[in-house]
């Protein structure tokens, strides 16, 4: 006997079975994905990551899963400009070790009226997560559905009048923002945190981590403590849905965009350019 919302049903309703190794366990990885003008020009990068991540957790990956069949499958759900979630979990059975490793998945999509990424414009104002410190394990790179910390940490920005918050990890070094990498500019250097001290590995951190050295802006992956961060010239965010966002200010530092600009413009162009190729 199940008691939902106190309705008493017999049984889990089948769509509700499906899903319950992620809602029991977070035994489930996701993507958020955009869409620009009906295409979705980071879908390699994107299923390179999920596919990685359902290697490391020990999934039955199908044969036909590709970048491309899950472009075609997101295409189904949104036309034009949208926000997309890919959700991959686990066949049910089993507690903590499961009996059936074949993954199902759910795709959800949301309309944008932006044709491009729309968060450079939008100056963030940020601070330290007091609360939260995010482990460094072998699933630390990984986007589960285990986001209780993230969920924390944000509304404690939120409490805090934050539009968002760094969480460090448990050595007390920077990681990341609740839904984005961190990138900053030192004496003319680019520099991001290594995947060895816990971030998520982000899409639009890879891409940076190609384009920006091309375009002349070698980036340097090293270890920040919270003093070091705040001494930086320029900070931004970066996130496969909102593209680059500028952080003006931290707990009362101010910080400037110079470069972070420059980057936008950067990257705009290459989505741009791979959106032409296509058309």
């Amino acid at each position: 006997m199940i008691n939902f919302n106190s309705q008493l049903i017999t049984d889990w309703p089948s769509e509700m079975l499906s899903v319950q190794r992620g809602l029991y366990y977070g035994d489930a990885l996701f993507e958020s994905i955009r869409v620009f003008e009906g295409q979705i020009p980071l879908m390699s990068r994107h299923w390179e990551r999920l596919s990685k991540g359902l290697v490391a957790m020990d999934y039955a990956i199908p044969a036909h899963w590709s970048a491309d069949f899950f472009a075609k499958e997101i295409l189904r759900a949104a036309c034009g400009n949208a926000r997309v979630r890919l959700t991959i979990w686990r066949s049910p059975g089993g507690l903590y070790n499961p009996q059936d490793d074949t993954p199902q998945f759910l795709i959800t999509a949301k309309e944008l009226a932006s044709s491009m990424f729309d968060g450079y414009s939008e100056g963030l104002s940020i601070g330290f997560s007091e609360a939260i410190r995010l482990s460094v394990d072998s699933l630390s790179g990984l986007k589960t559905l285990n986001g209780a910390r993230y969920v924390a940490a944000a509304k404690e920005a939120c409490a805090k009048g934050w539009d968002d918050a760094i969480i460090l990890n448990c050595r007390e070094q920077v990681c990341e923002a609740t839904s984005s990498n961190i990138f900053w500019m030192a004496d003319h250097q680019v520099c991001t945190i290594p995947l060895s001290d816990g971030p998520v590995t982000g899409v639009l951190r890879d891409l940076l981590l190609r384009l920006l050295p091309a375009a002349g802006y070698p980036v340097l992956e090293k270890s920040v403590y919270p003093e070091e961060l705040m001494e930086a010239d320029e900070v931004f965010f970066t996130n496969a849905v909102r593209g680059i966002r500028r952080v003006v200010q931290c707990e009362g530092k101010v910080f400037r965009h110079t470069h972070s600009e420059h980057f936008n413009y950067l990257l705009a162009t290459h989505i741009d350019g791979i959106l032409s190729n296509k058309r």
